[in-house]
């Protein structure tokens, strides 16, 4: 049974997760629908992603934003994609498989690809969504739970991913933890994509 604090972690984390802050003039959107990736970018990530591809991805403004450290890959969070049009990530519900389109509802996309290791990764991914393992809210890596980062590093345990620590607002250090920079600043990952990059 999870304690009094962690179910209400878990109560206000999910909420911020929701929360679009729009600074001029001031306003708050619970659930906002409008996003920088548009049809054309979405379907060119359809055709070139290849299952065992790490897919990360941003919102800009929204609350949790300013809280997660996203360092030099400007990203948030992270999922596997495992085939079929389908992303396995880990949310506030838990381990789940979703729409690759869905999961492009966002503003900012990049696209890793590792250098070993598609075929345990993505029957890694599906078992975690399969098994909905519960999200960790604590972001404490072990057994169990998964916050997003960890549950996709979980998917690569010979790729050398390691936990780092980045700029929380720019001037606190973050717990070190799975961030997207372990996928993103990783040798073991190619930039297959990234908007406003290289590619976008």
């Amino acid at each position: 049974m999870d304690s009094y604090w962690y179910r209400l972690k878990k109560a206000i984390l999910t909420v911020f997760g929701d929360i679009k802050i729009f600074l001029g003039p001031l306003w708050i959107v619970y659930q906002p629908n409008s996003f920088r990736i548009k049809g054309t970018e979405t379907r060119y990530i359809s055709d070139i992603v290849k299952p065992g591809d790490v897919v990360m991805r941003a919102y800009i403004n929204y609350l949790d934003g300013y809280f997660i450290p996203k360092g030099i890959s400007k990203c948030s969070h992270s999922g596997l994609y495992v085939g079929d049009g389908k992303v396995v990530h880990s949310i506030a519900e838990g381990a789940q498989e979703i729409d690759l389109i869905d999961f492009c509802r966002t503003d900012r996309l990049v696209v890793l690809r590792p250098n070993g290791g598609q075929d345990n990764a993505v029957n890694h991914a599906k078992m975690c969504a399969d098994k909905n393992i519960p999200y960790d809210f604590n972001f404490e890596p072990g057994p169990g739970k998964y916050y997003c980062h960890e549950l996709t590093a979980s998917c690569f345990p010979s790729l050398d991913i390691r936990p780092l620590s980045r700029k929380i607002l720019g001037i606190i250090d973050s717990p070190v933890a799975y961030l997207a920079d372990s996928f993103y600043t990783n040798p073991n990952f190619e930039i297959i994509y990234e908007t406003n990059g290289r590619n976008g």
